[in-house]
Formats: structure tokens, C-alpha cells, sequence
């Protein structure tokens, strides 16, 4: 809403935020270039970056480059000697509507539960142009990199479908949850620009405290409430081909919804960068001491190192000139990911005021990257 894109309106909000979050620690912080932060609690879905600073500025353009770990052994450096030849998986603009059933595959390790949730019963995906775009400049990138000699270890192709062994560009009907779970192990960067959704609003987790049926407490409070709602990784996810016609999945088919659920049970230990264009990407139940139970954790739990994604809704075409500016700084610039990340906020918050547009963090502070800052 026009509200909610108020940028006077969230400048003055930011100052308060930052008096409280970030001002305590400015001080210690003078002399930093890189500022390393573990959050807890609803902190998770704060973009330090988008606070205001001085006048009408915001962060970013001012104060250190900020990186979110998932817990300090993000530090710790990979082994040189374990990471694997790069290769890509570039998932984009699937076909929401496609009607075909995935051909059948030998092994289904992979098959979750499916939210039971009215609202999410009733939901449907748009299709995205701008997310086939966004994934075929991002392949482009990949092979001018390849062909520089930027990218260490790999020789990118742009087959249609191909083994493991090279790099996968799938939209339309091949964009599909089967393809993925067979292709993403063994990828070192997955890219996925689709529609993400967390049901959150719309459906209890099982999470939630004091939530029984009817809203009746127990009587013994050493007792744990009754599990009456939903598993907190079936909340979450992304949506594949054939999404807007999963009700007609049979119970061993592939519906189209690639839970949260389902992705923590892939192996992908080899994967350096996971990268979520979609909305909402980065939310899910917040649990105290716990993090948040969603995409971003279900990609931490399969072996994922670095998760980049949103934490609030995202517009297609802006999501889009994001990705490409993200790629430019760490395909041809051979910016760290911390760097490539704030490079590619700080490129749209200029083109933005240079065409007298918003600027607010609506359309450029979304994307943030969780995991290892290399």
C-alpha cells in the first residue's frame, strides 16, 4: 500500500529503531569495515542496513558493511580441498499452471507432508515475468565469468537439462519441484526466482504457545499444550510448476509446493550460495534462543553455507535488477558475498534517486545473505 511505502514515514520510524538497536553499539564500531551480526528473536527480520543515519540517508550509505551469520562457526573458513567445482542451477518463472504430472523418478527420499491450512488450500501463483529475465541474465553472467576465467573450478554451459556433473537452466514446465530435488544436490550455487510464501498470518504452527483447541489452556502446567496446529516447515516455501493445480497431485505425486520440510531433507552440502528471489523468503516462526523455522532454516539444515533472501514481499521487476547488480559484484567484480550483497542494495538505491523514484527500503533493502561472508 501507498503507506507502507511512505519513505518520509519509515525515515522517522528508522530513527527510533536505530536509537535502540544500533546507537548503543556505534561507538564501538568507529573504526570497522565489516560489522558481523548473530541475531536472535525478531531481530532475524531486520535489515540493520535500511536504518536511517544522517538526514534522509539510510545506513548503507554510511556505516560498515553488515553480514548476518547463523551462529559464529560461520567464521570458521571452508576447506579449500571440499569445496566442489562450480556449477549452477538456475530455477526461474516456472509454469504455475501446467497440468502434466512429473515424469516418475526411481527414488522419492524427499516427499513431506502438505499443509492442511484452508488458506493456503485457496492460494494461487501469478506468473512473473520479469523472473525469466532475471534468470537467463543470470546464466549470461555465469558464462561471460566462465569465459573470463572469474570463476574457479567450472566450465558453464547453458544445456536444457543436463547430469549433475554440469550447470542447469530450467523455466516453464521444467521449472518443476521434481527436477529440483533430483538436480540441486551437488550444485554449488542454487538460484530460484519464483513466488515464496509463510502462511504464518493465515495458519497456526504448532509452535505457537497457549494455542489448544478452542483456545482452552490445559489444566496441569506441567503439561505441554496439544499440537492442534501445523508443523512450522510446512508453512513455508516455494512454488514450482504445476503449483496452481496441487490439489490434484495424487498422495505420491509431486504437487508443486517445495516445502521448507522438504528441503531440509536434501543433501546439499556442496552448496556455497543458495539465492531465494521470492517473497518472504527469509520469514518463518521466530523462536527465541531458536532462530526462524523457515526457508532460510531448512536450507541451513540440507548443508546450504549461505542462504540469500528476502524478508518481506518483493516486486518482480525490482527483484530482478537486485539479482543482476548481486551477480555483476560477485561474478565479474569478484566482490565477497557481504560485498556483493550491499553493493547490489546500494546500485538500486542510487538508480532509484537518480530517476527521482522512491527510494525507500521497499525496493532495495529486501535481500539480505545469512551464512559465510566470503
Amino acid at each position: 500500500t501507498a503507506a507502507m511505502r511512505d519513505e518520509s514515514r519509515f525515515i522517522r520510524d528508522a530513527h527510533a529503531l536505530k536509537r535502540a538497536v544500533w546507537d548503543p553499539l556505534a561507538p564501538h564500531l568507529r573504526d570497522a569495515g565489516v560489522v558481523f551480526v548473530v541475531p536472535d528473536g525478531s531481530l532475524h527480520l531486520l535489515n540493520i542496513a535500511t536504518l536511517s543515519g544522517a538526514g534522509n540517508t539510510y545506513l548503507i550509505e554510511s556505516g560498515p558493511t553488515i553480514h548476518y551469520l547463523s551462529t559464529e562457526r560461520d567464521l570458521v573458513p571452508y576447506p579449500s580441498s571440499k569445496l566442489p567445482a562450480r556449477t549452477l542451477l538456475a530455477l526461474g518463472s516456472p509454469a504455475f499452471d501446467d497440468n502434466t504430472l512429473p515424469a516418475p523418478v526411481a527414488r522419492r527420499p524427499f516427499r513431506g507432508e502438505r499443509s492442511g491450512c484452508g488458506g493456503f488450500a485457496s492460494m494461487q501463483f501469478g506468473p512473473l515475468p520479469a523472473a525469466e529475465r532475471e534468470t537467463r541474465q543470470i546464466v549470461a553472467l555465469w558464462r561471460e565469468a566462465a569465459r573470463t576465467g572469474r570463476t574457479a573450478g567450472g566450465r558453464p554451459e547453458i544445456p536444457g537439462r543436463q547430469t549433475v556433473a554440469g550447470d542447469l537452466y530450467l523455466t516453464g514446465r521444467d521449472a518443476s519441484e521434481a527436477a529440483f530435488k533430483q538436480n540441486a544436490p551437488g550444485r554449488s550455487v542454487l538460484h530460484l526466482a519464483t513466488h515464496g510464501f509463510f502462511l504464518g498470518d493465515r495458519c497456526p504452527s504448532a509452535l505457537e504457545p497457549a494455542r489448544g483447541i478452542g483456545g482452552i489452556a490445559s489444566a496441569d502446567p506441567t503439561s505441554p499444550p496439544p499440537v492442534t496446529g501445523e508443523n512450522p516447515l510446512l508453512l513455508s516455501g516455494l512454488a514450482l510448476a504445476g503449483a496452481n493445480n496441487r490439489r490434484a497431485a495424487g498422495p505420491d505425486e509431486e504437487d508443486g509446493i517445495l516445502t521448507a520440510e522438504e528441503i531440509a531433507a536434501l543433501d546439499l552440502a556442496d552448496v556455497e550460495w543458495a539465492v531465494l528471489s521470492a517473497c518472504d523468503t527469509g520469514a518463518g516462526e521466530v523462536q527465541a534462543g531458536e532462530g526462524v523455522l523457515g526457508l532460510r532454516r531448512a536450507f541451513q539444515v540440507a548443508g546450504a553455507r549461505t542462504v540469500i533472501m528476502s524478508l518481506w514481499p518483493v516486486e518482480d521487476e525490482s527483484a530482478r535488477q537486485w539479482m543482476q547488480a548481486l551477480y555483476e559484484g560477485r561474478l565479474l567484480k569478484a566482490l565477497s558475498t557481504a560485498e556483493a550483497v550491499r553493493e547490489a542494495s546500494l546500485h538500486l538505491l542510487r538508480t532509484r534517486r537518480e530517476k527521482e523514484a522512491s527510494a525507500h527500503p521497499f525496493y532495495w533493502g529486501a535481500f539480505v545473505a545469512a551464512g559465510d561472508w566470503r
